[in-house]
């Protein structure tokens, strides 16, 4: 794994070069950003289900990676820092968030919302619960191998649930923040009318066993608003990838198990059921 000074390195190269080649696309992004306050984004009045059903799928693999295969208007969300733009990216940081920061133009346009959406955000950490005040990008470039694909970003903080309880936050208020946060990522997606939407481990933690909360939560909302979305992909780390997958995973396809022929069928062989024509014989 590269050290922090090698990222720290990519990260300043990426960013010359997403400055110079993607300088247009990232002023339309920045342009055109919806900063949803506290609340706003649960209150949105959604639009009839466009699709018939969702599909729903985990992945170990990265958010950045799983846009490339995306089907149709993608929205990745980014469960950024706070206050910080790219949540110290180019400091070679790594995480979620600097993971979509070095494969797209991502960072240059969280840099051009700092005064506009990181600096109120000061003074309302809320004992590292922080607020639902959502930051709605669109068009960020991603880039694979060559390859391009636009996706719009969502860009919420993560409640950190072990440092707010540190923080004498009762368990019944991280249940509360954990829940609208969900409930504020979906209502946003489908108001926008998203076909697939990429989430991580949304408010696990780094341990596995801690996502009970966060699985129930996004199965209720699916629940109770079938087809809002058409697709929703969970690309979580390794150590949430079981449980994920259990509630969200496709059904696997049963394994038909060929019995050994009997002693008797050996022996049979086979048999023919029409005649050979004269002259025509068979040899074993």
């Amino acid at each position: 794994m590269p050290t922090r000074d090698e990222r720290r390195a990519e990260a300043a190269k990426h960013l010359a070069l997403v400055n110079g080649v993607f300088a247009k696309e990232t002023a339309a992004a920045i342009e055109s950003a919806v900063i949803y306050e506290d609340g706003d984004g649960r209150a949105l009045e959604l639009p009839e289900p466009a699709f018939e059903a969702t599909t729903t799928r985990a992945t170990t693999d990265f958010a950045s990676n799983v846009v490339h295969r995306a089907e149709g208007k993608t929205l990745v969300v980014d469960p950024a820092s706070f206050t910080r733009p790219g949540g110290a990216y180019e400091d070679g940081a790594f995480g979620p968030e600097q993971i979509l920061c070095a494969s797209s133009n991502l960072y240059p346009v969280l840099r051009g919302m700092k005064r506009a959406y990181y600096d109120a955000n000061r003074g309302y950490q809320c004992g590292q619960l922080f607020t639902g005040r959502a930051l709605y990008l669109e068009g960020i470039v991603f880039t694979r191998d060559g390859e391009m694909k636009a996706a719009d970003v969502l860009v919420i903080a993560e409640p950190n649930r072990q440092r707010a309880l540190e923080n004498h936050r009762s368990e019944a208020e991280c249940d509360k923040v954990l829940a609208d946060r969900i409930e504020a990522i979906m209502h946003i997606a489908a108001a926008h009318e998203i076909e697939t939407l990429v989430v991580g481990a949304f408010g696990c933690g780094r341990e596995a066993g801690d996502e009970e909360r966060t699985i129930a939560l996004f199965k209720e909302w699916i629940t109770a608003h079938p087809g809002a979305v058409a697709n929703v992909v969970f690309a979580v780390p390794r150590a949430h990838f079981s449980a994920f997958d259990a509630a969200f995973g496709q059904p696997k396809k049963p394994v038909v198990q060929q019995s050994a022929p009997t002693e008797e069928e050996e022996d049979e062989g086979f048999t023919l059921d029409f005649e050979l024509p004269e002259g025509i014989t068979l040899r074993s």
